[in-house]
């Protein structure tokens, strides 16, 4: 797939969470377990921008996420319309983030492998 089309996906992707993590509502309870869209979200976007952006270190990647997550706690906490800021959200963003980011790392590893392995 083309990176340009990755990489819109991923900023698509990225402004539908952060509309629905900014909606109050039914809307924005599409899931409708909390730690739950935040798993989905957080495992989602770094896989995508992992495959948009592979150039980029897990590490940087990892710090964008968690204050992407961060930026959105702080804003549910600002907004004063019926959105929760919780810090165990953050905490399973993190988490979230993390495993994404480790498994496209060992894909790409053995991607890697059986690559070198065909070549012989």
């Amino acid at each position: 797939m083309p990176i340009a089309v990755l990489r819109l996906s991923f900023a698509l992707m990225a402004l539908v969470v952060t509309f629905l993590a900014l909606t109050p509502g039914p809307m924005g309870q599409v899931v409708e377990s909390g730690p739950a869209r935040h798993l989905l979200a957080f495992a989602a976007l770094p896989v995508l921008s992992s495959l948009a952006w592979p150039q980029v270190k897990p590490i940087w990647q990892f710090l964008a996420f968690a204050l992407f997550g961060a930026a959105i706690e702080i804003a549910q906490l600002l907004m004063n319309v019926g959105r929760l800021a919780e810090w165990d959200d953050w905490a399973n963003d993190l988490i979230a983030t993390a495993v994404a980011l480790m498994l496209v790392a060992a894909g790409r590893t053995w991607l890697e492998r059986q690559a070198r392995l065909e070549a012989r």
